[in-house]
């Protein structure tokens, strides 16, 4: 849909933007060609087991499909911790320390939906939980690249940050991508304990990441001999960035924050948990899908 002054959504959308707590937001063509690489990394198997994202496929590549007569889609960023505040054994992604961000960012983006719509504009909106190629079009909106961890990276903020989007059918300036600024470094790729990355691409079969959160198989022992003290994600990859080193210059929402009970479970505890005492301590957190028997299993040592 076109709209008398498209300026004037675009800016009208980026103040709401600013004052829900987003820390960026770009726009881009919907119809930008993707390439081959989703396709690619999927025949070469890289996703595991993660059968889903074959499915998606068609969808990922073809926004039309998710939304007709989509035209633009809006990506925004929203700062998370950037350490780990365990204070005993068995470290988390930074991401999950707090509440679940997808419901904590749901209202938000549908507040901006309702913007966009007294424009004239339809909206879908999706943080990392729909067929929405998001760090593609994060890049392609200017607001990052994606480095050889696969992550959206910035030139202030690093990858510390949730991505989440939103189709329109409005018609919106687009942003100009910025340049790959990783250059010759490849600490994340040196420093990965699995020797996941090469060459820009993940192997989601060696990721810690997905053995500590998406596997729906046992653990091979030399995934488990890497994964150390690890309960919940990895962020080695992150840690080794130089780009993280730079602040947002934004502040952290108090709810994605690590509660000081989480901060000092110890593995005594978590495995003297019951199934209740578990979905009522992680009900607030992303580490509940997972569930309870998952999680003591990540903590039990390697053999």
């Amino acid at each position: 849909m076109n709209v008398a002054d498209p300026a004037a959504a675009k800016q009208a959308v980026q103040y709401a933007a600013h004052a829900l707590g987003f820390s960026a937001l770009g726009v881009a063509d919907a119809h930008t060609d993707q390439g081959t690489y989703l396709a690619d990394w999927l025949r070469e198997g890289n996703h595991a087991d993660m059968q889903w994202m074959e499915r998606h496929l068609a969808a990922r590549q073809n926004p039309e499909l998710v939304l007709p007569g989509v035209r633009s889609i809006i990506m925004l960023t929203y700062e998370y911790p950037r350490t780990d505040a365990r204070k005993t054994s068995g470290s988390i992604a930074r991401y999950a320390q707090g509440e679940d961000y997808h419901k904590l960012l749901a209202g938000k983006l549908e507040d901006l939906s309702e913007t966009l719509s007294f424009y004239g504009g339809q909206q879908r909106c999706f943080t990392d939980s729909g067929p929405v190629s998001e760090r593609f079009f994060a890049a392609r909106a200017g607001l990052g690249w994606i480095g050889r961890n696969g992550l959206l990276i910035r030139p202030r903020g690093g990858s510390y940050c949730f991505l989440a989007s939103i189709l329109t059918t409005l018609e919106l300036p687009y942003d100009t991508p910025m340049p790959n600024r990783c250059g010759n470094c490849h600490r994340c790729e040196q420093a990965c304990p699995t020797a996941a990355l090469r060459n820009g691409c993940c192997n989601a079969g060696r990721c810690l990441s997905f053995w500590t959160i998406e596997a729906k198989t046992p653990i091979p022992p030399k995934i488990r001999a890497a994964m150390g003290s690890r309960l919940y994600g990895c962020d080695t990859c992150q840690e080794v960035c130089p780009w993280n080193r730079r602040q947002a210059g934004v502040e952290v929402d108090i709810r994605l924050l690590m509660p000081a009970e989480f901060s000092t479970l110890s593995d005594k505890a978590l495995h003297s948990m019951t199934e209740e005492q578990f979905n009522r301590f992680f009900a607030a957190s992303p580490i509940r899908r997972i569930g309870l028997s998952h999680l003591q299993h990540n903590s039990t040592p390697a053999e």
